[in-house]
């Protein structure tokens, strides 16, 4: 093959190559672009926290026992201004990430022999260290739940006589648990 044969060669293929959209450099040269990374999945497997339960209560009269799901929360003295009056006790177990409200029974006792059940709704949280479950009990014999990072501050800050009543007039120490709650003797 002589240089003119040559020079024609090496045109026809630059040709051949410029019409199929292929460039003319040779495959060490060849760069390709990889595909941006897609963000990693979102980890949506649940993860069980086991919680210490903390119980508030701004009724007027102390609570003997309660629970959360069947799980024991102590006994709840009435709320002074900086504190519930709970004691905290170990465990209920909740699961992150919290997207549904969810049932929570929540069962107490005023003296040895009337329990009362009332059915909770725990809003879904967005807490990423869950600490606590707290229980706040209210003067008109309503519940609330919190779960929480850190102990919380009475949400009433209300006086008592004793630790037993809010009044020393214990007339006055009414509650209104049978208002949402089922309420009868004996435990079950």
């Amino acid at each position: 093959m002589n240089a003119t044969q040559m020079i024609r060669l090496t045109v026809m293929w630059a040709l051949i190559a410029a019409s199929s959209g292929c460039n003319s450099q040779s495959p060490r040269e060849v760069r390709t672009e990889r595909p941006a990374a897609s963000p990693p999945a979102a980890d949506t497997t649940p993860k069980a926290h086991n919680l210490t339960i903390y119980g508030y209560n701004y009724t007027n009269t102390e609570i003997g026992s309660f629970e959360v799901n069947g799980q024991g929360g102590g006994n709840v003295e009435v709320s002074v201004p900086d504190a519930g009056g709970g004691k905290s006790v170990c465990c209920v177990t909740v699961y992150t990430p919290s997207v549904q409200p969810e049932k929570v029974t929540i069962k107490w006792t005023r003296d040895l022999d009337t329990w009362c059940e009332q059915e909770v709704v725990l809003a879904p949280f967005a807490i990423s260290r869950p600490k606590y479950f707290e229980v706040h009990f209210y003067p008109d014999g309503s519940i609330e739940l919190a779960v929480t990072e850190e102990s919380s501050d009475s949400r009433l800050k209300l006086d008592r006589a004793s630790r037993a009543g809010r009044y020393e007039d214990e007339k006055l120490n009414v509650n209104n648990d049978s208002k949402f709650a089922r309420c009868k003797l004996g435990y079950s």
